[in-house]
């Protein structure tokens, strides 16, 4: 395979990516879009292509799978953005690339990726040269003095965009839309806090949410008009608006248009934020409760993953 994005791969990784099967290893997460007919569907043409489809059982299969596929090249994700959350947990980043098939709810690096839009769902299956995606480092730490190290590819959050993320769990048929509709009056609350970005200081603040987000959608909202998934950053959004002024916001980037940006963007390659009360941690759709601090750093071409197909 190719350099690693990012950085040449180190001497040992080039060695062990030469002797990797240049065949693809498929996780499917079964709850993702829908079962029946869909499902059977992407198993059918996964099995067309796939040297292998293994189906998610339980919470933390897929990064378990991924560590079991230690000796293929390529692993194709097919789910939302909490599947390829687990994944980066068993990947080997340096010799193994991914190939996105989105079937979640938010799919938000598959939707800067162009991937939405293809009728070919497979359409990230190839061996052409891959694309250098950021990946965020997060440091989170609990309550209790428990320490723990995620990977983010899209969106980190406190605040009112977990809350909106819980309540779209009672909407899960509608789709993409379950977002819009959990939002549907969704009063936002004020928090404190301290944050800092990079090397400079820390200052208080009153938010109703923070996001920290690599790329231009948070789920299927336009919310970064600027991001770009390798542009060695991350965009920062401070909350601050109540329910109208929230809701407008809403409405704005759901039509994919910059209508109405309320709050402004900052960007970062390092921030860290201490909450003044023990609060739940959003990262790519999963939710971590009891988070009293968390640092964050971004790594430029931290993931090879492919983009469609070529025509």
């Amino acid at each position: 395979m190719e350099e690693r994005c990012g950085r040449a791969a180190p001497r040992a990784g080039r060695q062990r990516s030469e002797a990797l099967k240049r065949q693809w290893f498929a996780i499917v997460n079964p709850h993702s879009g829908g079962n029946g007919k869909k499902l059977t569907e992407l198993l059918r043409g996964l099995e067309r292509v796939a040297d292998k489809v293994v189906l998610t059982t339980h919470p933390g299969h897929a990064a378990e799978l991924a560590r079991e596929a230690s000796d293929y090249a390529g692993i194709a994700v097919a789910g939302g953005d909490g599947t390829l959350f687990e994944v980066l947990k068993g990947i080997d980043r340096v010799t193994q690339r991914v190939a996105l098939i989105p079937a979640g709810r938010g799919n938000a690096l598959a939707r800067d990726l162009g991937l939405m839009r293809q009728r070919d769902r497979l359409s990230a299956m190839h061996w052409e040269p891959v694309n250098c995606i950021d990946l965020v480092e997060v440091l989170v730490t609990s309550a209790d003095g428990t320490q723990a190290t995620h990977l983010s590819a899209s969106t980190i959050a406190v605040g009112y965009a977990v809350r909106v993320a819980k309540r779209a769990g009672a909407f899960r048929r509608l789709g993409g839309m379950s977002y819009a509709a959990a939002a549907t009056f969704l009063r936002p609350r004020r928090f404190g806090l301290r944050i800092a970005y990079g090397e400079g200081p820390a200052r208080q603040a009153r938010l109703s949410g923070l996001i920290a987000n690599s790329t231009h959608h948070i789920a299927n909202f336009h919310g970064y008009p600027e991001a770009h998934y390798a542009d060695g950053i991350f965009e920062v959004m401070e909350m601050n608006g109540g329910l109208a002024r929230q809701t407008l916001h809403n409405l704005s980037a759901l039509s994919g248009m910059v209508l109405y940006q309320p709050y402004p963007l900052r960007q970062a390659t390092a921030a860290r934020m201490q909450l003044e009360t023990p609060m739940e941690l959003m990262v790519d759709g999963e939710i971590f409760p009891g988070v009293v601090d968390v640092e964050i750093r971004i790594l430029p071409g931290g993931l090879a993953c492919n983009r469609a197909r070529t025509q």
